[in-house]
């Protein structure tokens, strides 16, 4: 195939990948608003809220490396497709779930997360593929385009103000079939294709690795697989139960929410372009101290908030967790971009199966934190999950200056 050709197949996969992340960013917007309080108004725990939401967190990463598999060895276009009536299948569940039917609310996150872990590995590993130079421009242009989307879903929420959250998933479910018929008629599959033809004629003489142990052998590669899990675990502490926490610590509504979530989408959108500049001009490791420092920001205004509603000083409140969320958005802005360039280049083979290998780590980091973020809150007090991850972000700012190499 002419370079020519091939060049616009890749402008018009990433252009069809960067309007697909506008729309699912509309939807996961409106979903991640409402997914806590929606599982805390049918459970009445936060307790069982939290136990709910480690399941999701299982699912994020119990299928991964199965799932990076199926992508180095299959088209990924056709598997993209595939995630589609599997989020819907879960949304579904989600929207028939009752208190007296829970049982539907694990069915509902299963289906969710297996369709969501699909559609995220594929469409970054698309992104990559297509494109030839500044990666951290283009993945910077991807989120800026999902952000965009996810201010959408904020925006949708405030206005419709008192609407049940099961009329939020239904618009997702109509979103996601706008998805599937741009993937399906403008995505190419031509250029995963062409990769794999590449792939065979390096690999001629090689023998397959085994991804796991080449990962906890290897000293660059270890200390990613550590750095990562730790991360999602420190972060996960005091995300897992956040908007569940808004709603009983503080009585806020989905439609505060909304607004305090619409800054960091905000954000975002702002930033994150010039994020995946500076990712391809520092480098990924300075980037990623970089978002360590926004991080402190978050979790920082947000033990300020508590303090000040425990000294009745709640007028404040909005503004401080609104503040609070710019540096969240910031810390992601920077941490993305150098995430996505790290994992999705693992190595000359196999990469979708490294990218599944990390991911399933991660998750196992991830598992706890749903229940024990909820556990913190019940018995010790809502400020002690943000004082936890204060202090393992300054464990991550030691590992990555003496293990991370870019």
């Amino acid at each position: 195939m002419e370079l020519d050709s091939l060049n616009k197949i890749k402008r018009r996969n990433l252009i069809a990948l960067a309007i697909t992340k506008l729309i699912h960013g509309f939807g996961t917007g409106m979903f991640g608003i409402v997914y806590q309080p929606f599982l805390l108004e049918l459970t009445n725990s936060i307790v069982l809220t939290g136990l709910f939401i480690s399941i999701g967190s299982i699912m994020q990463f119990m299928p991964m490396p199965l799932i990076g598999k199926f992508s180095d060895k299959f088209n990924r276009k056709y598997i993209l497709i595939s995630s589609i009536p599997i989020y819907i299948i879960g949304l579904l569940f989600l929207i028939l779930a009752s208190p007296t039917s829970l049982y539907f609310i694990i069915f509902g996150i299963m289906f969710y997360f297996l369709g969501f872990i699909i559609n995220n590995l594929n469409a970054q590993f698309l992104v990559a593929e297509n494109s030839n130079k500044s990666k951290g421009l283009i993945f910077g242009f991807m989120l800026f385009s999902y952000f965009g989307g996810t201010i959408a879903g904020s925006l949708f929420i405030i206005l419709g103000q008192g609407l049940n959250s099961r009329f939020y998933l239904i618009i997702f479910i109509l979103l996601l079939l706008v998805e599937e018929i741009i993937f399906t008629i403008f995505l190419s599959a031509q250029t995963h294709h062409i990769q794999n033809q590449k792939l065979q004629v390096n690999n001629t003489r090689k023998e397959k690795k085994n991804m796991w142990m080449k990962i906890l052998k290897t000293k660059t590669l270890r200390s990613v697989l550590i750095f990562f899990t730790l991360d999602i675990f420190v972060y996960s502490i005091s995300l897992s139960i956040y908007s569940g926490g808004l709603v009983k610590y503080y009585n806020l509504t989905k439609e505060d929410i909304a607004f305090i979530v619409l800054w960091f989408n905000i954000g975002n959108v702002i930033f994150q372009i010039p994020a995946g500049r500076i990712t391809d001009k520092i480098g990924n490791k300075k980037t990623l101290i970089l978002s360590q420092f926004f991080g402190f920001g978050f979790f920082f205004m947000n033990i300020l908030s508590v303090i000040l509603w425990m000294n009745f000083i709640t007028h404040t409140l909005i503004i401080t967790l609104s503040i609070g969320y710019v540096f969240f958005a910031l810390s992601i802005c920077t941490f993305i971009p150098a995430e996505q360039i790290i994992l999705t280049n693992l190595g000359e083979d196999q990469k979708a199966e490294s990218y599944g290998i990390i991911s399933f780590f991660r998750g196992i980091g991830l598992i706890p934190t749903g229940l024990l973020g909820a556990l913190i809150v019940e018995n010790v007090h809502y400020i002690a999950p943000f004082i936890f991850s204060i202090i393992g972000l300054l464990v991550e700012l030691l590992f990555l200056l003496k293990f991370f190499h870019d």
